[in-house]
């Protein structure tokens, strides 16, 4: 009896830390984490102007009609469109402690969203400004607000043709930093970024920016 009591006594005390020790882990975590969410206060302040566009053709023979064409190891068929979308400017270069501000507009795609890979930076739940700053919404779980393109519904951080996503994050460790599009963008068993899905299906991508940031 009185060893199991003993047993259960350790095992309290254990259970009792543990959420503390984990909930410690992931401030270190977060606290170490290359670019975060929260600019501090009298951080230098960088702010960027960023386009989703396209770049696209439809492949033609010599007869000048449409052919069929292989796509990085994917054959296609004729009259079908090669595209790849990106951000532009594609690289963005800032400075360990700047506060940086992208304002990313999407002029082509029907729906984006963003996200910077290892980090709590992204699109998701962000406001949706107009070009004087002001927010006009969120990038939430919502109805898609352009009637006439799908997908009828958007998932949280996705935002549509014609919107206007602010990100914003502080840059804490010198880095490259892929900043992605998961909508169109397909991310391999080791990591690579691929423009076709695991069935041979294109996503029109990979839709990838650079984040350097310097010491």
């Amino acid at each position: 009896m009185y060893k199991r009591t003993m047993f259960l006594a350790i095992a309290g005390a254990m259970i009792a830390v543990l959420p503390g020790s984990i909930a410690a882990q992931q401030a270190a975590k977060a606290k170490a984490a290359g670019l975060t969410p929260n600019c501090t206060a009298n951080a230098p302040a960088r702010e960027y102007l960023v386009t989703v566009g396209e770049w696209d053709t439809v492949p033609k023979g010599k007869d000048g009609k449409p052919a069929a064409y292989n796509d990085r190891g994917f054959v296609r068929a004729a009259n079908s469109k090669l595209e790849r979308y990106n951000f532009d400017p594609s690289t963005i270069i800032v400075k360990k402690g700047d506060c940086v501000t992208l304002r990313i507009h999407d002029l082509k795609g029907s729906h984006h969203n963003v996200t910077i890979e290892g980090t709590a930076v992204g699109s998701e739940g962000g406001p949706i400004i107009d070009d004087a700053g002001k927010t006009l919404g969120k990038a939430v779980a919502r109805p898609n607000p352009n009637a006439f393109e799908g997908p009828e519904k958007l998932k949280a951080g996705e935002f549509v043709r014609g919107e206007q996503v602010m990100v914003k994050f502080q840059a804490n460790q010198p880095g490259t930093y892929r900043m992605l599009c998961e909508v169109h963008t397909f991310i391999g068993p080791n990591g690579e970024l691929r423009g076709y899905d695991d069935k041979g299906k294109p996503v029109q991508g990979p839709m990838v920016a650079y984040i350097t940031v310097l010491p």
